[in-house]
């Protein structure tokens, strides 16, 4: 199962499992040394681009946009995508949690990445 309704910046339960960063950028308040108490793995290219993730945060570009524009570039990147099919088997046998910056559920890109890991 992959669940996405976590930030960073909530605490490690046991029903986690296999925690992955999903952040173009490592949390400034996240020590390097407490990074593995925080999570698992680190999956860069499973984040919007440095170029959508500055239009985004500066509001040049919508939430609706941002979606379908990072969707667009998971679709046509092959590591990516290899990703995602990793995460689609692994999510049968274990707990997948995906974690990035934001609080609000409506908002959090590992909701959009779960669709196309569960595709």
């Amino acid at each position: 199962m992959i669940k996405t309704k976590k930030s960073i910046k909530s605490a490690k339960g046991p029903e986690d499992g296999t925690r992955i960063l999903i952040t173009r950028y490592v949390p400034r308040y996240i020590k390097k040394k407490d990074q593995k108490n925080h999570w698992d793995k680190w999956f860069i290219d499973l984040s919007p681009s440095k170029a959508l993730h500055k239009q985004y945060k500066n509001g040049k570009i919508s939430w609706d946009v941002l979606s379908q524009r990072f969707r667009d570039e998971i679709r046509n990147n092959e590591w990516s995508m290899e990703l995602c099919r990793q995460l689609a088997k692994e999510r049968l046998n274990k707990n997948i949690t995906l974690l990035c910056f934001e609080d609000d559920e409506h908002y959090v890109i590992g909701r959009l990445l779960e669709k196309s890991v569960n595709k």
